[in-house]
C-alpha cells in the first residue's frame, strides 16, 4: 500500500513539475501570438483531450513522465508569420527559456514558503561536538563557519552540504574566532560511503539562530536566498560529479529511484518531502537550460546563435539530425538507468 502511495505522489509530483514546465512555453508562446497546436502532460498514448476556444488540443497521456507544448512552424516550416519557425529569434530565446526558468523560480518559491514554515533555523556557529568527533581537534564551539575550502558558506544547511562534498580529504575551514578571522588548515573528518561515493561526515552540531539571538524577518529571507543558492549549486555539483566521475551509475536515479527516495523522504517529515520538491524543481531547471541539443537549453543555443549573426545560420535539417541523435543517446542513458533501478529492486 505505502508503494502505491508514493508512485501516486511521485506521479503528481513530476506531473505538476512539467505542468508549470510547459506553462511556461505556453504561456509566452500565447503572449508573443504563436498558434498553439497542443499542450500535453505525459507522453505515449492520449487519456483525455479536449479542443479550447483558440484550437489548442489540450491532452493528458498515459505515462505520467515528460510533456510538450507543440506550436505552429516548431518542427517544420509556416506561411503564417506568426508561427514559431517566423519568430525573431530572441523571441524564441525567450518561449524556450521559459519552461526551465519556471521550474527554477517555483523552487525559489517552495523554498521560501518552507523557510518561514521552518520552526528551528540552523546558523553556521558551532554548537557542541558529537561522540567520537575528529574535527575537534581544531575546531571549537562558537567558530562561527565562514568558508569552506574555497566556497563562502552562510547557513547551516551550507555548512553540512560543504562538509559532505568536500570533507572526504583534509580541507582548511575559515572561522571567526573572538573578533578574529582565522583559517585552520587540514581539518578532518570522518567519511561514509552512500552509492559508491565516499562523503565527509560533519561531527558537530550548530546553534540554532534562535539560541543566538532573536530571529527576525531578515534572518528568514537571509536563509531563503542562501539555502536557494545552494540548492543550485547542488545541481550543478551532481552533474559535475557525474562529468567528473566522481558519481558514478550507483548514483544516478531513474523514475524508480526517484519513487524510492520519494518514499524514503516522505516518511521523514514534510518538511523533507517539501525540501525534495524543491530539488528535483531546481533539477528540472538548470538540466532542461544545459547547451545539449535535445534540451531547451540545446534549443536555446542554436536561436542565440541566429540572434548574434542576424540570420538562419545553421540549417533547420542539420539541427533536426543533431537533436534527434542526442535525443536517442538520452533516451538509452534513461533506459539504461531504469534497468539498473530494476536490478537493485532484487
Amino acid at each position: 500500500m505505502n508503494t502505491i502511495f508514493y508512485i501516486l505522489i511521485t506521479a503528481l509530483v513530476i506531473g505538476f513539475l512539467t505542468f508549470i514546465h510547459e506553462f511556461g512555453h505556453f504561456f509566452f508562446a500565447r503572449l508573443f501570438k504563436v498558434p498553439v497546436l497542443e499542450f500535453a502532460i505525459g507522453m505515449g498514448p492520449k487519456i483525455y483531450s479536449w479542443t479550447g476556444k483558440q484550437g489548442t488540443k489540450y491532452a493528458l497521456r498515459a505515462f505520467p513522465i515528460g510533456g510538450f507544448v507543440q506550436m505552429e512552424g516548431e518542427e517544420g516550416t509556416s506561411e503564417n508569420p506568426m508561427a514559431y519557425n517566423n519568430l525573431n529569434p530572441w523571441k524564441k530565446i525567450v518561449v524556450t527559456a521559459a519552461g526551465p526558468i519556471v521550474n527554477i523560480v517555483f523552487a525559489v518559491i517552495l523554498m521560501f514558503a518552507l523557510v518561514i514554515s521552518t520552526p528551528t533555523l540552523g546558523s553556521n556557529t558551532v554548537g557542541d561536538f558529537l561522540e567520537n568527533s575528529v574535527s575537534h581537534t581544531k575546531l571549537q564551539v562558537n567558530d562561527e563557519i565562514v568558508k569552506i575550502g574555497n566556497v563562502k558558506v552562510h547557513t547551516g544547511e551550507e555548512v553540512y552540504y560543504e562538509i559532505m562534498m568536500q570533507g572526504y580529504e583534509a580541507i582548511d575551514i575559515t572561522v571567526k574566532r573572538n573578533g578574529e578571522t582565522v583559517v585552520l588548515e587540514d581539518v578532518v573528518f570522518n567519511t561514509v560511503t552512500d552509492s559508491g561515493v565516499v562523503l565527509g561526515d560533519a561531527d558537530f552540531r550548530l546553534y540554532a539562530l534562535s539560541a543566538l539571538s532573536d530571529v527576525t524577518v531578515f534572518d528568514y529571507l537571509y536563509q531563503a536566498f542562501y539555502r536557494s543558492i545552494n540548492m543550485v549549486k547542488m545541481v550543478i555539483d551532481s552533474l559535475w560529479g557525474m562529468i567528473s566521475g566522481r558519481f558514478g551509475m550507483d548514483a544516478v536515479s531513474g523514475p524508480i529511484g526517484i519513487v524510492e527516495t520519494v518514499g524514503e523522504v516522505a516518511a521523514v517529515s514534510p518538511a523533507a518531502l517539501v525540501n525534495l520538491i524543491v530539488l528535483i524543481s531546481m533539477n528540472l531547471g538548470i538540466f532542461n537550460l544545459l547547451p545539449i541539443p535535445a534540451l531547451d537549453g540545446g534549443r536555446i543555443l542554436f536561436h542565440l546563435i541566429d540572434a548574434i549573426a542576424g540570420r538562419k545560420v545553421i540549417k533547420k535539417e542539420i539541427e533536426d539530425t543533431i537533436t534527434g541523435v542526442t535525443l536517442m543517446l538520452l533516451l538509452g542513458f534513461m533506459l539504461l538507468i531504469s534497468l539498473k533501478d530494476v536490478i537493485n529492486l532484487f
